[in-house]
């Protein structure tokens, strides 16, 4: 039997080409969905890691932006301390009013309220419910330094506290002093 023979070349073309399926099947085709599966797994970290940077700031600075979000954070729980920290931020007013000169004569907590967005959602802090705490304060003092008391209350973030409202009255027994009641809101963060 020669090689070259009519009956034999369509049995050789038929075995290369069952071995050419059979690497095609076996090797070829499942490397080529690994690549594809690989493929994909590098696109997804890659824009995972496209996000953090967007996130924490550039590569070249990332030790410096890593640094710099942790102060912010300390920042950001300064200006809503812990519902447990609740004395502290009557300490801070009290504080503040005494640094002003103005008289504290009474200061009422009310309960605390969770804070919402306008669509009626409560905001979280790392995993903590941010919470309102409504204070009524009854004061004495002239009319600056109750104006700048004020303003440092609401221009201090930390505590955050905002003014609600300021009723202000005379009373010519105290002259040249005024009385206020000023409704504020200080923000905590709780469970």
């Amino acid at each position: 039997m020669r090689l070259g023979s009519n009956n034999t070349l369509p049995l050789i073309f038929v075995i290369i080409i069952v071995i050419a399926v059979l690497l095609f099947h076996f090797v070829y085709f499942p490397k080529v969905k690994e690549v594809k599966a690989l493929d994909a797994e590098y696109r997804n970290i890659k824009i995972d890691l496209d996000e953090l940077y967007y996130f924490i700031g550039g590569r070249d600075d990332l030790e410096n932006n890593i640094i710099k979000m942790r102060e912010e954070m300390a920042l950001l729980e300064k200006a809503f301390p812990h519902e447990r920290e609740i004395s502290g931020v009557i300490k801070d007013i009290n504080e503040k009013a005494k640094f002003f000169k103005v008289n504290v004569r009474s200061l009422t907590p009310r309960n605390l309220e969770l804070y919402k967005n306008q669509e009626g959602r409560a905001y979280s802090i790392s995993e903590c419910t941010c919470k309102g705490m409504p204070l009524s304060l009854k004061v004495e003092a002239r009319y600056q330094a109750l104006g700048e008391f004020l303003e440092r209350l609401e221009m201090n973030k930390t505590p955050m506290i905002t003014i609600e409202g300021v009723s202000i009255y005379k009373d010519e027994q105290i002259k040249p002093l005024i009385k206020a009641d000023v409704d504020l809101v200080s923000y905590l963060r709780g469970k």
